[in-house]
């Protein structure tokens, strides 16, 4: 009865010869289901029934067993990948709800712009290390504010304050200059005097010109046709070059460029590139102006090195120690670029400098 219902687990009678309790053997036995022979693993165990010796039968299909520990592997290795996932998309929604503030803040900060004079709006948050770093950024924003808006005051006031005595000033060594009684030696100190109020009235002038743009004092633009411009420009330094014996080239590609801009301001930026392309050139020296692909390339002949980048575009810096200037006319050029968001890029080559403007 036990064999009819038991495949795998049979009570054999035992042979006379045997004589271990227990062993193992591997051996081959049809397998019904496969309809085939397959390899098993069989122990052998005496036991008593009602007093009587018998064989116990256990066998273990290979092939089988090895299938549900394939099975098993398969099933574990695909808990676990839940698991990591699971794990991973939890820590995700986590830090992303947990340093939420904290970019938020980082985008505030780098949408800041001094210059606007606004600042930035920093969200609440129930996370005290956060609140406490925006409370410390917003302090510190806020007196660099003041002291930018100190600064900026200062410069305009203190430049409108002293364009009155300076136009005075010189308005009276007009006058001196035009007397018929002063000597030689009187007249070299009258003139030093008058190119140094000249220069004065030119830095003077710059100061406001970059005081009102820190303020955005320039809202009105207009569509511009840069070549046009540039063109236009242009006739008001021939005969400051010529007086130098610098030659003038251009090469301007056919077609329009027009941009946004204020004119006052576009005009102010290519002066100040030719300006600085004369005084800093040589005695019979060239400039080169093009203009193609939207992009602005004033070069002229020097003596001089490469120019230090990292100082070039600096308030107050200068190209040349030898010659005279307010220092400014490089950092107005940049404000204007930065204004307006066009680029503007230097390049030293074969004894030339080169200024390009990409609108």
């Amino acid at each position: 009865m036990w064999n009819r219902f038991n495949d795998d687990d049979e009570v054999i009678l035992p042979h006379a010869d045997q004589q271990e309790e227990n062993w193992f053997v591997n051996e081959d036995f049809y397998y019904i289901q496969e309809q085939k022979k397959e390899s098993y693993r069989v122990l052998y165990a005496k036991i008593q029934i009602e007093n009587q010796p018998y064989i116990l039968m256990v066998r273990l299909n290979i092939h089988e067993t090895r299938k549900i520990i394939k099975s098993a592997n398969l099933l574990q290795f695909f808990l676990f990948f839940c698991l990591m996932s699971g794990f991973v998309l939890v820590t995700r929604v986590v830090y992303k709800k947990l340093w939420k503030p904290f970019y938020l803040t980082l985008r505030e900060i780098e949408q800041f712009n001094i210059q606007k004079n606004e600042a930035p709006q920093f969200q609440e948050t129930s996370i005290q290390e956060f609140r406490q770093l925006n409370d410390a950024l917003g302090k510190l924003v806020f007196n660099n504010l003041q002291a930018y808006k100190i600064q900026k005051e200062f410069t305009e006031n203190a430049s409108h304050e002293m364009q009155t005595p300076l136009a005075v000033f010189q308005s009276k060594l007009d006058i001196l200059l035009q007397q018929s009684n002063l000597s030689k030696e009187q007249l070299l100190i009258i003139q030093s005097l008058y190119n140094v109020t000249s220069r004065l009235v030119r830095i003077n002038k710059n100061l406001l010109l970059l005081a009102k743009m820190d303020n955005l004092q320039f809202p009105d633009t207009e569509a511009l046709n840069v070549p046009v411009v540039v063109a236009g420009s242009l006739l008001f330094f021939t005969e400051q070059a010529e007086a130098n014996a610098i030659r003038i080239e251009t090469d301007m590609a056919p077609g329009d460029c027009i941009v946004q801009s204020n004119k006052t301001l576009l005009e102010s930026l290519i002066n100040n590139l030719v300006t600085n392309a004369i005084k800093h050139n040589l005695p019979e020296g060239t400039i080169h102006i093009s203009f193609q692909n939207r992009r602005l390339v004033i070069e002229n002949t020097v003596v001089s090195k490469e120019l230090d980048n990292t100082a070039l575009f600096r308030r107050f810096g200068r190209m040349s120690q030898t010659t005279k200037g307010s220092g400014l006319g490089l950092a107005i050029v940049q404000q204007i670029c930065t204004l307006y968001q066009w680029q503007v890029e230097y390049r030293y080559d074969d004894n030339r400098h080169q200024f390009t403007i990409i609108f």
